[in-house]
């Protein structure tokens, strides 16, 4: 009989890297954020809540002192930070969708295997990505690395660090990941309040 689970969990653990449901439809989590400051080089923290929904949708919402939304859809991307004090808040909209961490998280749809964008590999909780010419010319990133607790599940999923095609490093810290939650699409869009300045 142990044997058996053995052979299943063996079973299962291939399956999650040769098909594509890996990746749910959509899951919401808290994340810290750390980076590195390119004036100072000092390494910036931030706290929030992050929301994904497949295809090419993503929400950041960070807290603290330096609080902002950050909102990209496959149509547009929305950046909004809050007034401070009396003066009025800043709205950033763009007509591209190309955010590194939606094409990264888009990109695991087909599964945890070797494609035209990446090649993987796996050293116990962690799953290295090495991309191809291809994909740092499409995604813009470099390399990537997903950290987990225990075993490679998404659900379990603990970390993100992503290097970017021009050197720069994203590393997200993830806390309470909770898959395939019915997030609407207008979660995914943002309307900008009253006193806020629109840029575009």
């Amino acid at each position: 009989m142990k044997t058996l689970i053995i052979l299943a969990n063996i079973f299962l653990h291939n399956a999650t890297f040769a098909n594509g449901k890996f990746l749910p439809s959509s899951f919401k989590a808290s994340f810290i954020k750390k980076e590195k400051s390119l004036l100072s080089g000092k390494l910036l923290e931030s706290k929030g809540n992050l929301y994904y929904k497949y295809p090419g949708r993503i929400r950041l919402e960070e807290k603290g002192k330096k609080q902002s939304v950050f909102v990209s859809n496959p149509h547009k991307t929305y950046y909004y930070k809050p007034p401070i004090f009396d003066g009025p808040g800043e709205l950033t909209i763009s007509s591209t969708s190309n955010y590194p961490l939606t094409q990264f998280f888009d990109s695991l749809n087909s599964g945890l295997k070797n494609n035209d964008f990446f090649k993987v590999s796996k050293k116990q909780e962690q799953v290295f990505f090495s991309f191809t010419k291809k994909g740092k010319k499409e995604l813009k990133i470099s390399d990537a690395t997903l950290s987990f607790k225990r075993k490679v599940q998404f659900q379990l999923l603990k970390a993100v660090k992503i290097t970017l095609s021009s050197g720069k490093k994203l590393n997200f810290e993830l806390k309470d990941v909770d898959v395939n939650k019915r997030l609407k699409n207008k979660l995914f869009t943002f309307k900008e309040p009253k006193n806020t300045r629109v840029s575009r």
